[in-house]
């Protein structure tokens, strides 16, 4: 499997849709997922779904209310927020405490985007992973990207696959089933 060297950036696609971050990349300060796009794309937010190392699972995002996993943290394990743009932060340090999550984007009106721009995952070190969000038309939100802990590093993959209907669905489409739902927008803290 392909590895992101110190310092360099790998451009994930359909057909080369998976890179492993080494140990340091994957242990070393905070991974941060951002969504570079430009206002023409429309009000697109990031979120995440993800399993913690105890079983448990929950969402994170910005706009649901939910910005920390675990929820009300003081040491969150991952976290929702904005700063030019939509983004979520990893805390490495706590790495053995994370299994995997998923990234995914939609319009935070559930409107139509014009989708374009990139999925960008950068790690202290300076080492970048791109995945390019050149998506036909689709309303509903989209699985960006995956990332499992396996034996302590980071595998990181281009899902790109949109999913039909609301964030319960993209929960269940990728096998967290260990979330209860108030309805198809919101979870059960």
């Amino acid at each position: 499997m392909p590895r992101v060297a110190p310092g360099g950036r790998v451009i994930l696609t359909r057909r080369e849709p998976t890179v492993t971050l080494d140990r340091v990349q994957s242990g070393v300060g905070a991974l941060t997922v951002t969504a570079v796009c430009s206002p023409a794309v429309g009000d697109l937010v990031l979120g995440a779904v993800h399993q913690l190392g105890d079983g448990s699972s929950g969402v994170v995002s910005r706009t649901a209310g939910i910005p920390t996993a675990p929820p009300r943290s003081r040491r969150p394990v991952l976290e929702a927020g904005r700063g030019e743009f939509d983004q979520i932060r990893v805390d490495l340090r706590q790495t053995r405490l994370l299994r995997r999550f998923v990234v995914y984007a939609q319009s935070a009106s559930e409107s139509s985007l014009a989708w374009g721009g990139t999925l960008l995952i950068a790690t202290h070190g300076g080492s970048r992973v791109e995945i390019p969000l050149d998506l036909p038309a689709h309303d509903g939100p989209v699985v960006v990207a995956s990332v499992y802990v396996v034996d302590g590093e980071l595998v990181v993959r281009a899902e790109l696959e949109p999913v039909r209907g609301l964030v319960r669905d993209v929960a269940q489409a990728y096998g967290f089933r260990a979330i209860t739902w108030a309805d198809a927008r919101t979870p059960v803290l």
